[in-house]
């Protein structure tokens, strides 16, 4: 029976260095390697939590203000031309960021398959 050993490869090594570069580009407000990616997408989650409620809650100020002159309205045209940008950019950016950390974890996960096993025995 015949074993084989898998060799370094030192040009996986690099794409791979490029690759990372590439990703903490993409990634942006991201940071590799310091804690779980899960975490941090969980605290801009519920950073875009906030800016959905400080919003509705001055939204909801706009329409009253403008109701107690009798023109809810224009209070809530007000209210969805300033506001609603915020909150819809708001999730966009945070469903972009979590399609691109789904991506590098696959890639991730698809180099480190490529990588020997570093045990010995």
């Amino acid at each position: 029976m015949e074993t084989r050993t898998q060799q370094h490869d030192p040009s996986l090594e690099a794409v791979w260095h490029v690759r990372q570069r590439y990703w903490r580009r993409k990634l942006g407000r991201l940071r590799l390697g310091v804690e779980p990616l899960e975490e941090q997408l969980a605290r801009y989650r519920r950073v875009t939590w906030m800016l959905t409620a400080i919003p509705l809650i001055l939204a909801a100020m706009f329409v009253s203000l403008f109701a107690a002159f009798r023109r809810p309205d224009i209070g809530l045209i007000v209210a969805l031309v300033l506001f609603c940008p915020i909150v819809v950019l708001a999730w966009l950016d945070l469903a972009v960021l979590q399609l691109r950390v789904a991506r590098y974890t696959r890639e991730l996960q698809e180099y480190q398959k490529r990588q020997p096993s570093s045990g010995g025995g």
